[in-house]
């Protein structure tokens, strides 16, 4: 429990500050729309690689002293963030940079520390509440960073929204520090010790060779990065990107808040109890749900011919009850898979498949967009998610048994 308090107070800093980093660069640093575009690309760049690094990183020195570790550098960056004023530019860059790789590393090493932490039969239990813990944080964040840039204005305004998110990252790693000490090394051994056998038991003898080369080798996991970067970038870059954007093609910005107020709201409240009922199915079957019900949101802004603050509203919504089946399963399904000794590299290729799914998504909404096809790009993105539902189905023939259902049970 208090590492998902210390999670949801870091969610609250980076939810305050997600959606203004083009705003900070353009009016704190004074960048234009093409150097802009330039940073974007380097960070997207750096997300890779930090997904790369927290997997191995929480493998070989731990979950929660990555945690730490990771935590700090990010708290770091952000401090530079926040202290830069007007004219100096490179250090903010670097620590835009530097804070971009820090938290994808970050992800690898909580996901394992959530999973080691319960049986797995209880994952997706803790799971949805980590998704739900995790939203209402974020939401409160984007609520508090508008009201803090209406009150002070844009450039002082950053300038605070960026040192809670310092405080933020600094009590995470102050708070998951303080657990993993109280806890010791005998506990932690013990723990990693009975992980390891319950991985062993469902999955049966693993080879003996590490690394991500390991991960490379497993079909299911395989199976389940491709479902992820398709996912990703057909679906969650264009909640991120391509619904802001269509409100600025269409000079319709004004709602855009209340859009993605809607959409955190429904998985807020919504996660926990669908679970109850979701549990009792299969995982492929969950995951092909909710991938259709992420192209059934897209295809409502392709049905319309002048998309506006409606049908982006209709289809957040219905894409938040995507995001609902979408989220726990995943991450309890990759800590299934993991055998002993991989969790965190399992866990990395799990994130390393969203960050590139991101930056395939993103560029390919600036590709289509700037043309000028909204509806068609949005019935592509339909498409791309609806075979990502077939993706999902065939995991069933490949998935252990253990992995597909027999840890899932109704939740109480």
């Amino acid at each position: 429990m208090v590492v998902l308090f210390a999670e949801f107070l870091s969610s609250v800093g980076s939810g305050a500050t997600f959606p203004y980093l083009v705003v900070y660069l353009h009016a704190v640093c004074g960048l234009s729309a093409g150097q802009v575009g330039a940073v974007l690309v380097v960070r997207s760049l750096a997300a890779v690689v930090g997904a790369v690094v927290g997997g191995a990183l929480s493998d070989r020195c731990g979950p929660a002293r990555t945690v730490v570790g990771v935590a700090a550098t990010a708290a770091a960056a952000t401090a530079v963030m926040f202290g830069v004023r007007g004219g100096v530019v490179l250090p903010a860059l670097v620590a835009a940079v530097v804070g971009t790789g820090a938290a994808p590393a970050l992800v690898p090493a909580l996901d394992a520390l959530l999973a080691r932490s319960v049986p797995g039969s209880a994952r997706e239990k803790a799971f949805s509440w980590r998704n739900t813990i995790v939203t209402g944080g974020a939401m409160i964040g984007v609520a508090g960073a508008s009201a803090v840039l209406g009150v002070y204005g844009v450039v002082s305004g950053l300038h605070w929204v960026y040192a809670l998110d310092v405080v933020s990252f600094v009590v995470l790693a102050a708070l998951v520090g303080r657990t993993a000490g109280r806890r010791g090394a005998i506990a932690d051994i013990a723990e990693a010790h009975g992980a390891a056998e319950d991985a062993q038991a469902r999955r049966g003898p693993q080879p003996s060779d590490k690394g991500y080369a390991a991960v490379a080798r497993d079909p299911a996991m395989r199976g389940v990065f491709t479902f992820v970067l398709f996912v990703v970038a057909a679906g969650f870059t264009q909640l991120q990107i391509g619904l802001p954007a269509v409100s600025v093609l269409t000079n319709d910005v004004g709602g855009l808040g209340w859009v993605f107020t809607a959409n955190m709201l429904v998985v807020a409240l919504a996660q926990v109890p669908a679970q109850r009922i979701l549990s009792r199915l299969p995982r492929p079957v969950v995951l092909a749900g909710g991938a259709f019900c992420m192209a059934g949101a897209w295809a409502i802004v392709a049905m319309d011919p002048t998309p506006g603050f409606g049908s982006l509203l209709a289809a957040a919504v219905v894409f938040a009850f995507g995001e609902v089946a979408y989220m726990p399963v995943v991450a309890a399904l990759v800590n299934d898979l993991a055998p002993p000794g991989l969790t965190g590299r399992y866990n990395g290729a799990h994130t390393l498949a969203w960050t590139s799914g991101f930056a395939i998504g993103a560029l390919a909404t600036g590709t289509l967009l700037a043309a000028d096809s909204i509806r068609l790009f949005f019935a592509v993105s339909a498409a791309v998610l609806a075979v990502s539902a077939l993706i999902a189905l065939g995991l069933a023939r490949i998935l252990p048994k253990g992995a597909a259902d027999d840890q899932r049970h109704p939740l109480g």
